[in-house]
């Protein structure tokens, strides 16, 4: 394995931006689309609960929001943000999402 020579790749990095403001270089874009996530309705979010085998107040504090909050999602008051949406759906799929993150 070869040593990376950081310093360099920096200033390399600093002289193409500044060639690209000159209107030098076209600098490559990547443009990424995130896929939507499948519903998440308050039913499976009482499901997913229920198989992890926690009550709401366990499952609030894995999630580090309020119980009145999963609370909420259960109800269908309100719905979780994508991230916390993610998260749940993760411990669906891999049930021991919520010990590996206990364990950082």
């Amino acid at each position: 394995m070869t040593e990376r020579d950081i310093a360099s790749e920096v200033l390399d990095g600093l002289r193409e931006m500044r060639e690209h403001r000159a209107g030098k270089r076209t600098l490559r874009t990547v443009r990424v689309e995130a896929r939507p996530l499948p519903e998440l309705t308050p039913g499976a979010i009482r499901r997913i609960r229920e198989s992890l085998d926690v009550s709401r107040a366990v499952f609030a504090h894995m999630i580090r929001v309020p119980v009145r909050t999963v609370e909420g999602w259960e109800q269908g008051r309100s719905s979780p943000p994508d991230t916390a949406a993610a998260l749940i759906l993760m411990a669906e799929k891999y049930p021991d999402t919520f010990e590996r993150l206990a364990s950082l």
